[in-house]
């Protein structure tokens, strides 16, 4: 019966790795129209710039076609504009998207090429001139019709871009960010579109719930007007949608047009209005691919969409990879040697259910990992008073997701022991009994704790292979809204040890605190184990995923952030965006914890899975901050 139930994961892995591969590559693709590339470019430092190039085959010396530049928002990977690339490639331009310098693939500069601050733009271009001059070789590009592009601080990185090689850009695109360089430069030889959201949290968290507002500001009026000199209450204001035409330095005519689409900052909650809005922006200016029935950005809402056919199969890569991991779980445990971390049950000492210490131990579960989310997050730099910053190798939010667990870890701890004096070693509570067992004969076997060590390698592993052979055949990692996933680049090893360590005192006492609720224990069958991931998982991050769907319901139906001081005081509404990609890794993690440790009875192999699961999802991708100490 195991055998059988081991053998329709395996199939059920190889349909999931197949479908993945036809609906990635088919959307990517067009079906076979257009040709995909990853790229490995290199700076005049010396450093690589990861990069996409999507050319469809009507793209040729012959006929040229317009190229898009395409550059992610912060702590990000290329792949987050997938959907962009997907609906721009299939109607016939050539899109190139990279990793900006020290995120994802992309090397951590090591010189200024890209990192100095232009002296207009006042930015960098963070790999942006690498794929510049690369673009610039291409004998299939229309070098008059380039366009630039950037979401959120990459559309600050391709403005610098836009702005230093005036005359050759013909089109800007920024995409939640109303970045222009520097106030005192008043040279924009190109076209513009301004994209922000009317639910983009970032922007109504600095304009008081009025996005709209924030396309009156004085230099974006005056770059629209082509109007430097006259007063600022003089200069006209903005109208969306409304395309005008500006003078100039050059003496020509250049378009501006603002648009606000029903969408929030992130564009992780991707809807077809955003796409459209974006689709629009460049068709329409360029004059290619603009589909049949659009005449204004009033039709947009007929522009086709294919982009979510990619979306699902990335969704469809990652259950891949975790049903490859189960796979190998139960495979393992049929085996001569693993079957050995199969261990007696040992005696149940949860608080009895429906006792008052039952639901004080359960509400203090649930609210625990909610509660201490914001001190959590807000202590990436300084916990408890003391500086923690140089114990960080990546950069951005994902530091922010340590800080927080090893906030809940001090709170299980505490839950854990008030457990186990008031209940637990009244009832026969000792090391045996909350997993530490490593032998049905009792004792401590550093031998079982490698073994354990070997079963989490080898079942993450086989994970890695399935989502590296996906990832090889498609020449990208996965992005599922703001959740994202890569293959590990080999300059990233030490971040693997050392957030290997950091991550081991949640998991380690948030297994132990489960404990007084009985998670873990009781009906060992599959429906059981089933029943008990479940509940481990909701009890875990429920209340979380419920403060973040409050949230999201807050910014896209109710259009408002400012007004919650919570969300609105220390950039906490993008580390409430950060929940969604939080909850996801942590879910399959937990999973995998809570298998295997009801499978063996014992903590130590559900406690290495997960851990080394959670290493490879926060360091496989966003940015990098040095590689070694």
């Amino acid at each position: 019966m195991k055998k059988m139930s081991t053998r329709i994961l395996c199939l059920v892995t190889v349909l999931l790795f197949a479908l993945s591969l036809v609906l990635i590559i088919g959307t990517d693709t067009d079906w076979g129209k257009i040709e995909v590339t990853r790229m490995t470019l290199t700076t005049a430092d010396g450093d690589e710039i990861s990069a996409l190039l999507y050319k469809p085959d009507s793209a040729t010396p012959e006929t040229p076609a317009p190229c898009v530049l395409y550059c992610h928002g912060g702590n990000d990977m290329l792949e987050q504009g997938s959907s962009y690339a997907v609906e721009l490639a299939r109607r016939g331009y050539v899109v190139v998207s990279w990793d900006y310098s020290n995120c994802a693939r992309s090397d951590i500069a090591t010189g200024t090429s890209e990192t100095a601050n232009d002296p207009i733009s006042g930015a960098p271009t963070m790999g942006g001139e690498t794929v510049w001059n690369t673009v610039k070789l291409y004998n299939f590009v229309d070098h008059s019709k380039i366009i630039t592009s950037g979401h959120s601080m990459g559309g600050q990185y391709s403005m610098s871009l836009a702005i230093k090689h005036q005359q050759e850009v013909f089109l800007q695109v920024n995409l939640g960010m109303n970045f222009y360089g520097k106030a005192d430069n008043h040279q924009h030889d190109f076209h513009i579109a301004n994209i922000l959201g009317d639910s983009d949290e970032s922007t109504l968290a600095r304009s008081n719930n009025n996005v709209a507002t924030v396309f009156q500001a004085e230099q974006l009026r005056r770059i629209f007007a082509g109007d430097y000199d006259s007063p600022a209450d003089q200069v006209p204001a903005i109208v969306l949608g409304e395309r005008v035409t500006a003078i100039g330095t050059d003496g020509k005519e250049y378009h501006r047009t603002a648009y606000m689409p029903d969408s929030c900052h992130a564009y992780y909650l991707v809807d077809d209005q955003a796409i459209q809005t974006f689709v629009y922006a460049i068709t329409s200016e360029v004059g290619l691919g603009l589909d049949e029935g659009v005449k204004s950005w009033a039709d947009a809402d007929k522009i086709s969409l294919v982009w979510k056919i990619k979306d699902i199969g990335f969704i469809v890569m990652l259950a891949a990879t975790v049903c490859a991991m189960f796979t190998m779980a139960s495979f393992l445990f049929s085996t001569e040697a693993f079957s050995k971390l199969v261990l007696k049950p040992q005696p149940a000492v949860a608080c009895k259910k429906g006792s008052w210490q039952w639901w004080v131990a359960l509400a203090a579960l649930v609210i625990l990992p909610v509660a201490l989310y914001r001190p959590g997050i807000l202590a990436s730099r300084s916990f408890f008073g003391i500086n923690v910053s140089k114990l960080w190798l990546i950069g951005g939010t994902n530091n922010s997701y340590i800080s927080w667990q090893w906030m809940v870890s001090i709170g299980m701890l505490v839950l854990f022991l008030l457990y186990h004096f008031v209940w637990g070693r009244k009832h026969g509570g000792n090391a045996r009994t909350y997993g530490f067992v490593t032998s049905d004969n009792g004792g401590f076997h550093i031998g079982y704790v490698c073994m354990s060590f070997l079963f989490g390698l080898f079942t993450v592993g086989c994970g890695y292979l399935v989502f590296s052979l996906i990832s090889s055949y498609t020449q990208q990692g996965m992005h599922i809204a703001t959740f994202m996933f890569n293959t590990i680049k080999p300059n990233r090893t030490l971040c693997v040890v050392m957030y290997f360590l950091f991550q081991i005192p949640y998991f380690l006492t948030s297994s132990l605190a489960m404990k007084s609720v009985g998670v873990g224990e009781g009906d060992d069958s599959a429906k059981g184990t089933l029943k008990t991931v479940v509940l481990g998982t909701l009890i875990n991050l429920g209340a979380l995923f419920i403060l973040w769907l409050v949230f999201i319901l807050m910014v896209n139906e109710g259009n408002t952030v400012s007004s919650v001081n919570y969300f609105k005081n220390d950039r906490m509404y993008i580390y409430t965006i950060a929940i969604l990609p939080l909850a996801i890794g942590m879910t399959i993690a937990n999973a995998l914890n809570i298998f295997m440790s009801k499978k063996t009875h014992s903590i130590w192999p559900g406690l290495f899975t997960a851990l080394l699961w959670g290493s490879w999802m926060i360091i496989s991708c966003g940015g990098m901050t040095k590689y070694i100490y």
